[in-house]
């Protein structure tokens, strides 16, 4: 791994951070609005990545591919503590978005169902419902 990754790890753990934090408090236009940065900063990781592979690569062709080494001889040790911290908050992430998802999509059939009883409701003279009968209503609701 390379230098320059931790920065881009940085910035998105800062992203997620902050989102997570629109979306626990139920801040969706917040949340939305750090969408480009988040996918502009995972698109920078993603290239950083890339290229410290291909300059691992060209500098030593012939060594073993250590992806499944272990311990502290991983390339990837220095950077463990970032990336546990980056897989438990795009996790996180996730549930939390799937809950917005879910509450919004929640809000949109209230508001757009028709209301369950189409029979009209009658208040009477003491500000309270009253039955439905013969007898005429203060005031009778269609809604």
């Amino acid at each position: 791994m390379s230098a320059s990754i931790i920065p881009a790890m940085q910035r998105l753990i800062a992203i997620l951070e902050a989102e997570n934090s629109a979306l626990e408090e139920a801040r969706i236009p917040d949340a939305l609005a750090l969408l480009g940065d988040k996918q502009d900063a995972a698109r920078t990781l993603e290239h950083e990545v890339a290229a410290a592979n291909d300059r691992r690569e060209e500098l030593c062709p012939c060594c073993p591919d250590d992806e499944n080494a272990a311990g502290e001889d991983s390339p990837a040790f220095p950077y463990r503590n970032l990336l546990e911290q980056m897989t438990e908050l795009g996790n996180r992430n996730g549930e939390l978005l799937q809950r917005a998802i879910t509450a919004q999509k929640r809000v949109i059939e209230l508001l757009t169902s028709t209301p369950a009883t189409a029979l009209p409701q009658n208040y009477g003279n003491q500000g309270s419902y009253a039955p439905v009968t013969d007898r005429q209503a203060l005031f009778t609701s269609k809604a």
